[in-house]
Order: structure tokens, then C-alpha cells, then sequence
């Protein structure tokens, strides 16, 4: 049975399963219990038999946050609005891809159509009853940092008793099997991202997924500063080897993405639509 285990104090997650790896589902307790993404399934195969173990009824949620609005992060938040009636929190710049995730998905999965499977049109959206901006404090516990990259939306929670950022994937590391990379829609905003991570006292990181090279939790401020600077350095690698590559002669993309993954990624994914969004904001930096 899949369970919420204890990470820091009062700040437990549960490894949700989706696809061939795992999506994290975060659960920090205290005067007010919040929630943080809901799973790529509906909350009644996971999360809720999950809280039952540890003793939490869903309405003991004061709060449902998100890290940011793509299938495998917010597919429970519809029935746990609907049928449970919790109250959602949510970053401004995200309000309209959590109200309407299906044409997220439309956005993200049409640009390389040869790529890409078809679109989560299933998808169902919520209305936020909280909106907050960039450096807002939800009841005094938890204070919202917009750390766009991976998607516009993205947002990590910091917890601020224990220093412990909830990333979501704003921290893609080396990638997943599912991924073949670390992979960003804007390497702009992802830089500036991990520089703004960078300034802050953080001593506890909780990702997304299990990232290649960071793992699923990164405890220790010495740990942290490290895993910062790893997916710092990992995108100039990238960014080296696909000027390398057209500097030979390659100018297709998916060519491209396969040999990076194949050189330093940690897996091939069945469709290449996720490393193409890296490999041409590279090229676009580089101007080739």
C-alpha cells in the first residue's frame, strides 16, 4: 500500500506511481494541513487510502496547493474539489492553466506533433478560492516562490519552520527515464530560477520525481548547495554538446536529442517531445 512517510518534521510524502516512475504527492502538517498536488490518478487510489493510514481524513485539509498545472501533478484536484469540497490555493500566473489543464496540455503537446502523444484533453480544471503572488505567505506557514522554466507556472513551497522547499519539477537534474533529460520549456527562466533557489536559506529539497543525479529528497544544506549547482552545470553540458553536434553537421533536432540523451541521459523515452523542448531552447541561445 502506498503511504505517506515522514521526511522532516511534519512535512510527509507519498511516491504516487505514473508511468514508469513516481509523482510526489506532499502532505505538511501542523496548525494547518496542506496538501501539495494531488497524483496522476483520482484521489481515491491513492491519496485518500494513504492520509487513512497515517490518520488524516481528506476534510482534516485546510488547504490544496499545486507545484504547477501538468497531468501528473493536478489530476486528483478535480474530484478532491468536487467531492470533498478542499479549499484551493493557487500562484496567480498559474490560475489559467489550473482552471483549464486540458488546453495546457494542448499547448505543451502540439508543438512537436511528430513527437508527442496525444493530449490529456480529459483533463478537468478548478477554480482557485486563494491567489497568490510571487513571495506571498499562506497562512503563515508556507510562502509561494515562482520559479517558472520547466512550465511558466512552476512554483516551489517553502516551509518556512523547516527550511524546505517543495520544488515540484522546477529542479530537473539530469531528467527521468520518461524524459531522457532535464527538460524546460524557457532556459532563461530556469536559470534565473536556480539562481533565485540559490539565494535562499534552504536546508531540505523535495522533487518532483526521482531526478537523475539529485535523487527524491536532498537533505542537508551542503547537499543542497551542491544539487543547485549540478543542474546549473548540467545545462551548460548540454548546451557544449549540442554546439559540438551542429558544429559536426547535425541539424536535426530529434537527432540531436537522441544522441544527448544517449551520451548523458538516463533513458530513452518512448517520444521525444520533452528533450526537443531543451535541445531547441538551447540552440536558440546559441543561435544555431
Amino acid at each position: 500500500m502506498y503511504e505517506f512517510k515522514e521526511v522532516v518534521k511534519d512535512v510527509f510524502v507519498m511516491k504516487a506511481p505514473f508511468s514508469i516512475v513516481w509523482t510526489g504527492v506532499t502532505l505538511v502538517r501542523g496548525e494547518k494541513n496542506f496538501l501539495i498536488d494531488s497524483g496522476a490518478d483520482a484521489p481515491e487510489v491513492y491519496v485518500i487510502p494513504a492520509l487513512k493510514k497515517l490518520g488524516v481524513d481528506i476534510t482534516d485539509i485546510d488547504y490544496l496547493l499545486n507545484t504547477h498545472c501538468h497531468g501528473d501533478h493536478i489530476t486528483g484536484h478535480f474530484d478532491l474539489v468536487s467531492k470533498y469540497g478542499l479549499k484551493v490555493a493557487t500562484y496567480a500566473g498559474g490560475v489559467g492553466a489550473l482552471t483549464d489543464p486540458a488546453s495546457n496540455a494542448v499547448r505543451i503537446r502540439t508543438r512537436f506533433p511528430e513527437h508527442s502523444p496525444a493530449p490529456q484533453s480529459w483533463l478537468k480544471g478548478v477554480d482557485p478560492d486563494v491567489i497568490l503572488q510571487d513571495g506571498d505567505i499562506l497562512e503563515g506557514r508556507l510562502k509561494l516562490i515562482s520559479t517558472p522554466g520547466h512550465d511558466t507556472d512552476c512554483v516551489c513551497w517553502y516551509d518556512i519552520p523547516t527550511k524546505t522547499v517543495i520544488t515540484g519539477d522546477s529542479l530537473q537534474g539530469g531528467g527521468t527515464p520518461t524524459q531522457g533529460i532535464g527538460f524546460y520549456q524557457s532556459l532563461d527562466d530556469y536559470e534565473q530560477s536556480l539562481k533565485k533557489l540559490s539565494a535562499l536559506d534552504v536546508e531540505n529539497i523535495i522533487l518532483g520525481h526521482e531526478y537523475d543525479g539529485l535523487g527524491d529528497f536532498i537533505i542537508g544544506k551542503e547537499k543542497v548547495k551542491r544539487a543547485l549547482a549540478f543542474c546549473s552545470e548540467l545545462t551548460e553540458k548540454y548546451g557544449a554538446l549540442i554546439a559540438s553536434y551542429v558544429k559536426e553537421g547535425m541539424t536535426d533536432d530529434a537527432e540531436i536529442a537522441v544522441r544527448l540523451i544517449n551520451e548523458v541521459g538516463c533513458g530513452m523515452p518512448e517520444k521525444l517531445f520533452l528533450p526537443l523542448y531543451t535541445v531547441t531552447e538551447h540552440r536558440k541561445r546559441l543561435g544555431i
